[in-house]
């Protein structure tokens, strides 16, 4: 990339509001840029007078945002933008979906989104006035499935799972093109999969964990979700350690605690290594194990201490679907 194409990149990030971005910024750049002569800005402008623009009802569960640019045309290729929206506004039976303002005939149009804790976000190819309605569910629009082409599950044992849980929005792959299915899955990235799993769209909390720090901004918002519900707890020493890998007894914990499930903390397990596995777990592990969420390795046993796969993470999931749907 020309390091012009950078330098109105970072001017263009600067512009954007607080409570909304856009991914692949220097893509839009070199996209959309006519020749050097000319700087490009895109912003986005809030809008507070917003009378003109409530035509039929709407109930916003965010400000209206005027996606702008001093030079014309639409983007060479789809770009991602993200919202955050009140959850508060959405009531049961309800969905947030991301709209464009169409002024000629003066509606709104949806065009959907993939949420995500309080944000929801979405691929556009144009500038418009966006804002995140609240609709009903059934008259959500239907989002059109991204063929997967991961370049390394082919007749891997859990390509059709991972496949599923792609689908279904739980699980997601790396920008190069991989799934990395027997990569180690770290503390961050399973709590990420959980919430998108079980769909959680509660109000955030502020995240009091001592290496707040160290938690991706992507895994932020699941985080903090996670742990306002009690589904983790983080460590005696007030951590969270987003990016140790964790292990198969943190998991089956952290999925029996979404599910609500009732534990016999005195129970003993149905693997053959029940003796290693630690007390606190037991409940947890047999109450998933009696659900067939959970299956055990060679000889029957559980290892518990042992790193769970990003392939072992997604299957365990999709059944967890099948047991809660």
């Amino acid at each position: 990339m020309h390091r012009q194409d950078r330098q109105m990149g970072e001017h263009m990030v600067r512009q954007l509001s607080k409570y909304v971005k856009i991914l692949n910024c220097y893509q839009i750049v070199t996209s959309l840029i006519v020749n050097y002569s000319q700087e490009l800005i895109i912003t986005i402008e809030e809008l507070l007078d917003t009378a003109h623009l409530e035509n039929d009802g709407e109930v916003f569960a965010s400000p209206v945002f005027e996606l702008l640019s001093n030079i014309s045309g639409n983007f060479n290729k789809p770009v991602t933008l993200t919202f955050k929206y009140d959850p508060s506004k959405v009531e049961n039976g309800q969905y947030p979906v991301i709209s464009y303002c169409d002024e000629e005939n003066k509606k709104w149009v949806n065009i959907g989104g993939q949420v995500d804790g309080d944000t929801i976000s979405i691929d556009v190819e144009y500038f418009a006035k966006f804002a995140v309605l609240v609709i009903d569910e059934e008259s959500v629009p239907e989002m059109p499935k991204e063929e997967i082409t991961f370049t390394d599950i082919s007749r891997h044992w859990a390509e059709a799972q991972i496949r599923q849980a792609v689908e279904q929005g739980t699980v997601s792959g790396y920008p190069d093109g991989t799934f990395k299915p027997n990569s180690r899955v770290t503390r961050a990235e399973f709590t990420l999969m959980l919430m998108n799993a079980i769909n959680s769209r509660g109000e955030s909390t502020e995240l009091r964990f001592g290496d707040v720090q160290e938690i991706g901004t992507w895994a932020q918002t699941a985080v903090a979700q996670s742990a306002a519900s009690g589904i983790v707890t983080g460590y005696s020493d007030g951590t969270f350690r987003p990016n140790a890998s964790i292990t198969r007894a943190e998991m089956a914990a952290m999925i029996a605690r979404a599910l609500k499930l009732q534990l016999d903390t005195n129970v003993s397990t149905g693997f053959s290594d029940d003796e290693a596995i630690p007390q606190w777990a037991k409940g947890s592990i047999e109450a998933i194990r009696e659900l067939s969420i959970v299956n055990g390795r060679g000889g029957n046993r559980f290892v518990p201490d042992d790193t769970a796969t990003r392939a072992e993470a997604a299957v365990m999931l999709l059944r967890m679907l099948e047991v809660n749907p």
